[in-house]
């Protein structure tokens, strides 16, 4: 499944790939601190095999440094250093009681007679003159030495660093147990294991810093957009201090601003221009036709042609009317006259029209109290009469209308319910749209056009509050209007 949080992704990221590159320096490190450790280990046999092979020694001179050495053992309480002596023939000098059977003879590094080299270091001159002690007190000279051969040798139990050196009557060779570096890589481990969930818990945090700080000028522009409104459409983004890689997000997006606004500025001085221009042509062409009316014939042809063209008169003149409240409340300049307006009266008015427009229905009122707000008497009561003609227009014919209202903390509520089919869900999120029509068999009857519900919750909305549809099943469907309350 695919992460949809960019910042979160960004994260991971930092820390997948610094886990990588961490652990990829921890087995790094590891290597390094093994051959550290062998070459250590090198330096200290070497130290001591040249302290031991240069001169001849008793056979019991052996034993007494496997001695000397035991003190020094591994975490395990087994001895570090073992010693292993031959002749020149290869017979057995001595050997630590502790050598290992994994370390069989056969397993040793290169004999020194294949060696490449025979004799690689040979015995500093001796000095002779006068002065020194007589010769039968001057120690004896340092003997010629072959070697030293290294070599790891080992299985999963125990590994061991052999160095083999060679004087001219034995073969000496020393094994220092390699679980003295083991314990330092292990030690390496435990502190990489204690540090690393810190330290990609600190990365992890510095991935989602740096997702934040990148994704600024994105949430700049999601928060210019989310504030836009039909007042707001000059909102821009500034470009001052913004990376070059947003720039031109950010001038591309102020460009598409700009179209944007220019367009609705025209489709509303339009949509204004159109019904302030045809209100003169349409009071001069009603008043044609009631003169028309009145000189017709009663009962004539004549007359119920003339009152048909004046009812569609009268529907366009509620239309433009409309439209150019409609257009007022697009560009924030919808008239409002406040005012305190007792919504029960409202109500009852509202509820007495519906009873003269659908004498068939039975519109019920619910008005537990009087709540009064505070706004334009003339537009709060256009919006209730725009939820009433939907309700009428689309609920049963013989079916009930109810109109309530109620008081919840600082808002008034009107619901307006109806009996009826249900809005069909495909539908229900266009329902606001202007001029929306979901039903061809919808009525032509008083807003017929898909403009009540739209202009409805612009009034909503020029108050302070707003217009839900809260309910819509088989029982019946229920708009809130919801306006807030005049403070006392």
């Amino acid at each position: 499944m695919k992460l949809r949080s960019f910042r979160l992704r960004l994260g991971l990221l930092s820390v997948g790939l610094s886990g990588m590159v961490l652990f990829g320096f921890t087995l790094y490190a590891t290597s390094v601190i093994q051959r550290v450790g062998i070459n250590r280990i090198d330096r200290e046999l070497r130290a001591l095999a040249d302290a031991q092979i240069r001169r001849e020694h008793p056979r019991d001179h052996w034993s007494q440094l496997d001695r000397s050495l035991r003190a020094q053992l591994v975490p395990s309480g087994e001895p570090a250093l073992l010693v292993l002596v031959t002749d020149r023939d290869g017979d057995l000098v001595f050997q630590s009681p502790a050598w290992p059977e994994s370390l069989s003879t056969d397993r040793l590094p290169l004999p020194l007679d294949q060696a490449p080299e025979a004799w690689l270091e040979a015995p500093p001159p001796i000095r002779r003159g006068d002065g020194g002690p007589p010769p039968d007190r001057r120690p004896p000279p340092d003997m010629f030495v072959r070697g030293p051969v290294y070599e790891t040798i080992g299985d999963r139990t125990s590994r061991w660093r052999l160095m083999t050196i060679a004087n001219e009557i034995v073969t000496f060779t020393l094994a220092m147990n390699l679980d003295v570096v083991q314990v330092e890589i292990d030690q390496f481990w435990s502190r990489m294991l204690l540090a690393a969930p810190l330290c990609l818990l600190l990365l992890a945090a510095g991935g989602w810093v740096i997702g934040q700080t990148a994704l600024r000028p994105i949430n700049r522009m999601a928060s210019t957009a989310e504030a836009m409104t039909a007042q707001r459409l000059d909102a821009r983004i500034s470009t001052s201090g913004s990376d070059m890689e947003f720039a031109r997000l950010i001038q591309v997006f102020n460009q598409m601003l700009e179209r944007l606004e220019a367009g609705f500025r025209q489709a509303t001085r339009f949509s204004a221009d159109a019904a302030h221009e045809l209100k003169t042509p349409l009071a001069i062409l009603q008043a044609q036709m009631e003169r028309s009316l009145q000189l017709a014939e009663h009962g004539s042809q004549e007359q119920r042609t003339c009152a048909e063209q004046l009812e569609e008169v009268q529907r366009i003149k509620v239309i433009l009317h409309k439209l150019l409240l409609l257009s007022q409340a697009d560009a924030g300049v919808l008239p409002i006259t406040p005012e305190p307006v007792h919504l029960a009266d409202l109500l009852r008015d509202a509820a007495e029209d519906a009873s003269l427009i659908a004498p068939n229905r039975n519109v019920s009122l619910s008005l537990p109290e009087e709540i009064v707000v505070h706004g334009d008497r003339a537009l709060i009561a256009q919006a209730i009469e725009n939820l009433l003609t939907n309700a009428i227009n689309y609920g049963d014919p013989e079916g009930t209308v109810t109109l309530a209202l109620t008081a919840h903390a600082d808002q008034a509520l009107i619901s307006v319910v109806n009996t009826g089919p249900p809005i069909p869900p495909a539908e229900r999120a266009h329902i606001f749209d202007r001029f929306h029509r979901g039903d061809s068999s919808r009525s032509r009857r008083v807003d017929g056009f898909g403009l009540g519900l739209s202009l409805a919750r612009e009034i909503a909305r020029a108050h302070g509050g707003t217009l839900n549809l809260t309910r819509s099943d088989a029982e019946s469907t229920q708009f809130t209007l919801i306006l807030p309350r005049h403070p006392a």
